[in-house]
């Protein structure tokens, strides 16, 4: 009677146990690939906090994976998920990034995703703000950190040790990721190899393992929660009328649709934004940025993770430098030769490691590349994707 009482109780666990202790390739196996292709515009953040998506993804070699941060949201009918409907060249633009989505996070994002990244060509969008004396800092980093991913560095030794303990040690500079005992052991262990004692280290796997399947399971089950338009509100649906241009008329249909969008102010930035934030007080942002200098900054040392990460994946990268609005950080204090610095900088790290480099700092105090204090424009866009079909078609 007791064995047969306690049955269902014991197959229920044992279920609920296979269920979390499911192995990662059955989980990213299970996913359709329909529920890939709806994730692909989507730039919702399960897609970059998880692990799983992304892995599928990089399996299908009919997608391109596009990196950065939150001028991925910015829209058009130039931006590249959108070009690149209407004149396909062979691949499918895959979205991945938000705001304060820097280096670091996309190290941490590329270093989970196994055996998939090897040999794949991608893009990787950098922001010249970045590079600041602080770097990236927690108010960015904590909302886009992924514990998840964390787990899975330690737990799969996919990165090759040396590197490894290098992201560790960086990850444990961050307070709110020490204050987590589990996985700050397991850093530490993997950052400071024997540092940890056997039975805590044996006590933390423990722990620690659960959680991370735990995580692995959310990550399964919010994959079937994605929906294309997570940011609706910023969309501009395909222009079939793109198709048949040259590059020169996309640039100059761009150059003038952004152009009556922003030349309503000295500063050229959109109309709408500039009289909802800025008008009326624009003497109050004169010099508040004087402080500011790009020659050394923890993100160049992020960067470096980050190239690191990819040569040793032996990845095909093309990083895209964007400029800063010159006209504004003139006025905010920040000289062009110091912005001068960021740009060189950035260059030289990228070039010296044998990457592409897509550099659009020549645009620095050019109106129309940038439609606000930092974000692509309709004309920067047209630029990029002619950068991004180049490196796609070079073998």
């Amino acid at each position: 009677m007791k064995t047969f009482r306690f049955g269902p109780m014991i197959l229920a666990v044992l279920i609920v146990l296979s269920i979390v202790l499911m192995p990662l390739s059955i989980e990213r196996a299970l996913i359709p690939s329909g529920t890939v292709k709806k994730a692909a515009s989507s730039l919702d953040p399960h897609i970059f906090q998880g692990m799983l998506l992304q892995q599928k993804m990089l399996e299908d070699k009919s997608y391109l994976p596009i990196y950065g941060s939150s001028e991925l949201l910015r829209l058009n009918r130039y931006h590249p998920t959108n070009y690149f409907k209407v004149h396909p060249e062979g691949f499918t633009p895959f979205l991945i990034g938000r705001g304060g989505m820097y280096s670091l996070v996309h190290t941490l994002n590329l270093a989970t995703t196994g055996k998939a990244l090897n040999k794949k060509k991608i893009v990787i969008i950098l922001s010249p703000e970045w590079f600041t004396k602080q770097g990236l800092q927690k108010v960015h980093f904590d909302p886009n950190f992924s514990k998840e991913q964390t787990y899975y560095l330690m737990f799969h030794h996919t990165v090759n040790p040396k590197l490894r303990e290098k992201i560790a040690r960086r990850l444990l500079q961050f307070s709110f990721i020490r204050s987590d005992h589990n996985l700050a052991t397991l850093l530490r262990n993997a950052a400071y190899p024997g540092s940890v004692s056997k039975p805590t280290l044996a006590l933390a796997t423990a722990q620690g393992y659960l959680t991370y399947k735990v995580l692995t399971l959310h990550d399964y089950l919010s994959a079937y929660r994605i929906k294309p338009g997570y940011k609706k509100s910023q969309r501009q649906k395909p222009d079939p009328a793109l198709a048949d241009k040259s590059w020169a008329q996309l640039k100059a249909d761009a150059k003038k649709s952004t152009a009556s969008a922003t030349d309503t102010n000295r500063f050229h930035i959109l109309t709408s934004l500039y009289n909802q934030h800025l008008r009326g007080k624009i003497a109050s942002f004169k010099g508040y940025r004087h402080t500011e200098s790009y020659n050394q900054s923890p993100e160049y040392g992020d960067l470096q993770l980050l190239l690191d990460l990819l040569k040793a994946k032996h990845v095909k990268a093309l990083f895209v430098s964007v400029p800063f609005n010159g006209k504004w950080y003139d006025y905010a204090g920040v000289s062009k030769a110091r912005r001068d610095v960021a740009y060189r900088n950035i260059a030289h790290e990228v070039k010296s490691n044998g990457f592409q480099l897509a550099d659009f700092s020549r645009f620095d105090s050019k109106p129309y590349f940038i439609q606000d204090t930092m974000h692509i424009s309709p004309m920067g866009w047209v630029y990029i994707d002619q950068a991004i079909e180049q490196f796609y078609k070079k073998n």
